[in-house]
């Protein structure tokens, strides 16, 4: 559906406006019905100071703020159930339930310690020379489990790769 190209504002067409939005019409029927963008409605209704239908709120509702959700909350953080835990318990996706936590100020399950033997085992296999991944499928665990450990533990394997940039070998040198 084509428009027809908008000339400007009249006095009329703003009266027309303003009486429609009295009426509890939508910006998009106001628009609609005047033959113009929603966009053009909505910016008149700004600039002359007006209240649109369905204005947005200030400040969001919490509704998940009452006591008995709280206390809910508290009591499965207090067993000690990680975020997800509590997440499928209240229903609720994970990162939901995350924010929640952190509103609240509740410390949930933190990740578990490795057993100091899987940790001497780790460097075992660091000695033997064994890439993260084959140290991972040795052990049964993820590759993501051996990498975050050796990250926290401050190790590397022997057959890391250096960081940073090559270093620019001059000409002389390749010839020696």
């Amino acid at each position: 559906m084509a428009t027809q190209q908008f000339c400007g504002w009249t006095a009329a067409l703003t009266e027309k406006m303003i009486a429609m939005l009295d009426q509890g019409m939508s910006n998009g029927k106001i628009a609609k019905a005047l033959g113009l963008t929603r966009s053009q409605v909505l910016g008149k209704i700004r600039r002359l100071g007006l209240k649109t239908k369905n204005p947005p709120p200030k400040e969001w509702p919490k509704n998940w703020l009452n006591s008995a959700s709280i206390e809910k909350m508290t009591e499965l953080a207090s067993q000690g159930l990680s975020a997800r835990q509590i997440a499928k318990t209240l229903g609720l996706t994970r990162g939901r339930a995350k924010y929640r936590i952190g509103r609240l100020g509740l410390k949930t399950n933190p990740t578990p310690p490795w057993p100091a033997e899987l940790v001497e085992k780790v460097m075992g296999l660091i000695d033997q020379g064994l890439p993260h991944r084959k140290i991972a499928e040795t052990l049964g665990l993820t590759h993501g489990q051996v990498m975050g450990k050796l990250r926290r533990l401050g190790l590397k394997t022997k057959n890391a790769v250096p960081q940073g940039k090559p270093r620019k070998v001059a000409l002389s040198e390749k010839a020696a």
